[in-house]
């Protein structure tokens, strides 16, 4: 009766001592997608197995999605990512054990000497990276610690729920608030006018013919500014198709163009893979 009556208050411990651990743990970190930060940075997110595999190709079988995000640290147009900072969130279905332990065990990587947080470093370039919790891995191009803690605050400044889902639902995803700088599109946007948009959203789907087909949502400070935007780049792709002698009807061009308020929205412009990786320039050889 005694040893019972030990164990009944041992079990009511644990519970107790459990119900008190889940009030007081914290939300964040989640190293989700929705928690990476937007305010003047460039949020890029793809959940494509090929693109993936480039970038990734010891961990790309298990991998669901990439998600980066750069920090420029000048206005120079377009974007220069050897000027930026630069770190994001491999999702994956490795446990953290599994993952922390693979990097430990990998020759290509040294176990850094900070405790807290813990990180390794890949040896032969600047990447640091540690998996924090299951199914996440965080890596950074510099200064792990600094990431990991920004990330921990609490400061709300992050992805939307809505922009959030609509990344989540293309191959690639490109999205900034209030940009300083941005990737050249070639579709005739100066930098002035990248910088005086409140937002730019560029989703990438593949195409039928294995390309990628770009939608975009462009957000301008105001109406007129938005309206000089969706003449520019109207204009601006009408040019291009000249250049390549490439036919165009002008009733259905209209279509791809259209203007509401403040956001300009162009739809359903095919582009090759090739020049995908060129508005990406850098980006495949980040890690």
């Amino acid at each position: 009766m005694k040893k019972a009556k030990i164990v009944l208050l041992a079990l009511f411990a644990v519970m107790l001592l459990g119900s008190c651990t889940t009030t007081t743990v914290r939300k964040r970190p989640a190293f989700t997608i929705e928690e990476l930060p937007t305010h003047r940075t460039i949020l890029v997110t793809t959940n494509d197995p090929g693109i993936i595999q480039a970038v990734l190709p010891d961990v790309a079988d298990r991998s669901e999605r990439i998600s980066v995000v750069i920090e420029p640290e000048d206005d120079v147009y377009p974007l220069n990512l050897e000027a930026s900072r630069i770190y994001g969130v491999m999702e994956t279905t490795y446990s953290r054990v599994a993952m922390n332990t693979a990097l430990m065990w990998s020759s290509k990587t040294k176990k850094d000497l900070h405790e807290d947080p813990s990180y390794f470093q890949m040896k032969e370039s600047d990447l640091e990276l540690y998996s924090p919790k299951n199914g996440k891995l965080l890596f950074t191009l510099d200064d792990y610690p600094a990431v990991y803690e920004q990330l921990s605050k609490e400061d709300g400044k992050r992805l939307s729920a809505e922009i959030a889902e609509r990344m989540k639902e293309s191959a690639i995803a490109l999205y900034a608030e209030y940009p300083r700088t941005f990737f050249d599109l070639n579709l005739g946007v100066s930098e002035e006018v990248v910088r005086q948009s409140e937002s730019i959203l560029l989703l990438f789907d593949r195409s039928e013919e294995g390309g990628y087909v770009l939608n975009a949502f462009i957000t301008m400070g105001d109406e007129k500014k938005a309206k000089t935007l969706s003449q520019m780049v109207r204009s601006g792709y009408i040019a291009n198709l000249k250049k390549a002698n490439q036919k165009y009807v002008i009733a259905e061009l209209m279509k791809m163009f259209l203007l509401d308020g403040q956001l300009v929205t162009i739809k359903g412009i095919e582009i090759t893979e090739d020049e995908l990786f060129k508005i990406l320039a850098g980006l495949d050889g980040l890690i």
